[in-house]
């Protein structure tokens, strides 16, 4: 998906250079008609660049002291056509192409021998993203909005920390694997945990962070994605065709709610494997949280999806323990 994109935001960038070029040209118009001063200029640059190309042909030897010349000319040229602007009211400028980037010239990459991102580029890909991705709430659930203070000072079970400490460093944590991404050793996740412990809300802060370093990133319940890809499986369309396709060339695939989905007999199982599966194959990331615990997802789903989801070469199991802070914030 990401590659899809890119190609689309490139094309962009092609339309808006030509748009700028299509204006400049009807602005050259304009100014040569309003200031024939700068057209009787133009004319003699092109007269001076013809005879300066005769003289070359001419005495291949004086190529040096030609162009010299010529450069010159052109700058004494520009700059008395950005007086006669100035005289006329118009900006200097005017006969420039106006570029919405000026870093990259409208093309999304920097550098001459070495082409790097345009930070306009990696800001497209990421708004972008965005939009691809079903998360609303990332301007307001991110890692600068984490507040551990609304998680209870108590201690958790089995733990000698309480659960606000254990959240806090449990945020640290991922901050750094953000902060390694992509170049994590394990490239799958699985929240587990009750409800109302922060599983959804950590995961749209790392979804907030990787978009922001220019990574494509999907976010989908388990329910609409199992529920689309069975009508997939009944009727083919673009839609869904996309859908499928996102699902194996995103950068982080991001399933909520695990357990949530309907089962249909073993469409489910299949489709989750194949999904975890071919992502593991292309070293791709993928997030998952779940209210099961994780002796009920081996219940529900095959050994082969448990064998990959606890695999911990590969996965990073992280258990979110303590009270519901949704049931304690109203009380």
């Amino acid at each position: 998906m990401k590659e899809a994109i890119l190609k689309e935001i490139l094309k962009e960038y092609e339309d808006i250079r030509h748009q700028e070029e299509e204006a400049l040209r009807q602005r050259e118009n304009y100014i040569m008609q309003a200031i024939p001063e700068i057209a009787d200029m133009r004319r003699t640059l092109v007269e001076v660049m013809a005879r300066r190309s005769m003289e070359i042909i001419r005495n291949p030897n004086s190529f040096s002291q030609a162009l010299d010349d010529l450069e010159q000319k052109i700058r004494e040229l520009k700059r008395k056509e950005k007086e006669l602007l100035a005289q006329h009211g118009f900006p200097p400028d005017y006969l420039s192409i106006q570029y919405r980037c000026p870093k990259c010239k409208d093309t999304g990459y920097t550098g001459d021998l070495i082409k790097e991102k345009c930070s306009c580029l990696v800001q497209r890909l990421v708004e972008r993203t965005y939009q691809l991705s079903d998360i609303k709430e990332l301007e307001q659930q991110n890692f600068d909005t984490f507040n551990p203070q609304v998680f209870p000072d108590m201690p958790v079970e089995n733990s000698r920390l309480t659960q606000r400490e254990y959240m806090v460093q449990l945020k640290n944590r991922l901050m750094e694997y953000v902060d390694q991404f992509p170049n994590n050793q394990r490239r799958t996740l699985l929240f587990s945990g009750k409800t109302g412990l922060g599983k959804t809300f950590l995961l749209n802060c790392m979804a907030k962070a990787i978009l922001d370093k220019g990574y494509t990133v999907m976010r989908i319940s388990a329910y609409k994605l199992f529920n689309q890809l069975f009508l997939s499986a009944l009727q083919d369309n673009e839609q869904n065709q996309f859908l499928f396709n996102c699902l194996f060339e995103v950068d982080v695939l991001i399933i909520d709610d695990l357990g949530t989905e309907t089962q249909r007999n073993n469409f489910t199982s299949e489709d989750l494997f194949n999904i975890l599966n071919e992502r593991l194959i292309q070293q791709k990331h993928t997030f998952l949280s779940t209210n099961l615990s994780l002796g009920e997802i081996k219940e529900r789903y095959s050994d082969r999806i448990a064998s990959r989801l606890f695999d911990t070469s590969n996965t990073m199991l992280i258990r979110f323990v303590g009270q519901d802070i949704r049931i304690r914030s109203r009380v």
